[in-house]
């Protein structure tokens, strides 16, 4: 017998985001979904479509059912899902889907299940989006060599990449699991480490890209993740110079996030 959940799932969603609209628009959500169950993917994918994004990042879905199902619906749905390798030892893994652009996967140097990239054929050309969702603050020593030793991974995986392709810019999205320095209360930012700091300041300053939140709103306080210690911006979106210049809106939408459908708010995007 097929579960209600699963039964909803069998053939797509009506009401998703037409194909047209990626002539002329890029459309992007990132979302931590906070490992739901296949009850809460449902309610959040009616959320998502909703919303009418035709890019998705889709971070901490943990491997099982719940996201097996996610990818079902998706496809159904119409969206290209790119689903990275994962073997016996992952628990989580990042999520792109698309609707409307041709795709294909991008290799990274040692690109993870969290940790991974697509390239589409947008109206402005070439793009590849890459989703992280990074490792969590354990509160101990080993989890904070496991967290550095993740961060430099992805910057060097980013480094080669814009060496070897410099021509097609990025967009690197997805729980960063790091704030700004001097962003957030203050007790909130010392659970973080210089290297934590540095991971979101290299970014910037060793990639060349852009924070496009802070870059469109220089004073905003936005906060997408809250915990007994106060609330963190950990939601981010680094893009290359010329992406931002083509961005008509970026910011947040808390509703996932107050309505309890997430633990996180939901990071938007418009590029024309």
């Amino acid at each position: 017998m097929t579960n209600a959940p699963e039964q909803n799932f069998l053939f797509g969603n009506p009401d998703v985001v037409d194909d047209d609209v990626a002539a002329t628009e890029l459309r992007l959500l990132a979302l931590n979904i906070e490992s739901p169950s296949a009850e809460r993917v449902r309610r959040q994918l009616d959320w998502i479509y909703e919303a009418g994004t035709n890019v998705l990042v889709l971070t901490e879905v943990r491997l099982g059912n719940a996201a097996d199902l996610l990818v079902r619906e998706l496809t159904s749905s119409g969206f290209a899902v790119a689903r990275p390798h994962t073997g016996p030892d992952n628990r989580y893994m990042t999520l792109i889907a698309t609707k409307g652009y041709q795709t294909r996967r991008v290799p990274l140097n040692g690109d993870s299940p969290r940790f991974h990239a697509v390239r589409l054929t947008s109206h402005f050309g070439n793009l590849d989006v890459i989703g992280l969702y990074a490792l969590t603050n354990g509160m101990s020593d080993a989890s904070s060599a496991a967290r550095k030793a993740f961060q430099q991974q992805v910057l060097d995986a980013l480094s080669a990449r814009l060496a070897a392709e410099p021509a097609i810019p990025v967009l690197v999205t997805g729980d960063f699991n790091v704030v700004e320095p001097g962003h957030g209360p203050a007790d909130s930012r010392a659970l973080f480490e210089d290297h934590d700091f540095d991971f979101y300041l290299d970014f910037g300053r060793r990639l060349g890209l852009v924070d496009s939140f802070r870059q469109t709103h220089p004073a905003a306080t936005d906060l997408t993740w809250y915990g007994p210690k106060g609330g963190q911006r950990l939601d981010h979106v680094f893009v290359s110079p010329e992406v931002h210049r083509r961005v008509t809106s970026v910011g947040f939408n808390h509703a996932v996030r107050t309505s309890r459908l997430s633990d996180h708010s939901a990071l938007t995007l418009v590029a024309t």
